[in-house]
């Protein structure tokens, strides 16, 4: 069998739960207006600002017809520990405390069938998550590695809209410091560039991972993803 079959294989198998003590991400993430300085790839066309003091989540809309709405959040405790929970659009703050949200998903919409405005989940009187309008769903090329486990990553994908230089880069830190180190590098004009590896880059536990870009135009649409396995200690 070729490598990278057994490679396809492998992984097909870690996603579908059938590797013990393993699990699976696929982060992605969308910049609609990334300048000509690094911004995270995400919704709030920023650096991303992480969660300093952990707190209760609350979710908020630009529309007052998603009001009523229901959003799953996922994320982690102040122990690192992976929880979730479910909040109403316009509702009032859950009982979970949040240190890291990975992700928010529109689970129930109030209006059609997804939501009307750029839907907020607020922590720490900070934008944790942003679902943007007409998405259901965010897109933030971000991720903490679980309490216990080891993070693997696997692949590294950007795309950009123009023909621009574009620079990205995959970086990493312990997330009890303010420290962070570029794990890869990639340069690109414009169109979808994919970097694999092929002996994967070590992520530890309590670490926050993220792709950063800057496009040299100061204004393109720029998406990116990576993969991750996880391993428990």
């Amino acid at each position: 069998m070729a490598r990278n079959q057994y490679l396809e294989l492998i992984t097909l198998q870690i996603a579908a739960g059938q590797v013990l003590k393993t699990s699976s991400i696929d982060k992605f993430g969308y910049n609609s207006a990334l300048g000509n300085t690094y911004e995270t790839i995400w919704s709030g066309n920023n650096r991303y600002t992480y969660i300093t003091t952990p707190g209760t989540a609350i979710v908020t809309s630009g529309d007052s017809d998603d009001n009523g709405g229901t959003v799953l959040i996922l994320g982690l405790d102040a122990e690192y520990n992976e929880i979730s929970e479910t909040l109403t659009v316009g509702g009032p703050a859950g009982s979970a405390v949040f240190y890291r949200v990975h992700r928010a998903s529109l689970l129930t919409a109030n209006t059609g069938d997804t939501n009307q405005g750029a839907i907020t989940v607020t922590v720490d009187s900070k934008s944790a998550a942003i679902i943007p309008i007409g998405y259901g769903q965010t897109l933030m090329c971000l991720y903490t590695i679980p309490r216990r486990k080891k993070g693997y990553l696997f692949q590294l994908d950007i795309g950009c809209s123009k023909d621009q230089e574009l620079e990205a880069k995959i970086v990493e830190r312990n997330g009890t410091t303010n420290v962070w180190q570029t794990k890869a590098f990639i340069t690109a004009r414009g169109g979808f560039l994919e970097k694999n590896f092929y002996i994967p880059i070590e992520i530890d536990e309590k670490h926050d991972v993220e792709v950063r870009a800057k496009a040299s135009g100061g204004s393109a649409a720029v998406s990116a993803g990576f993969e991750l396995v996880l391993v428990d200690k």
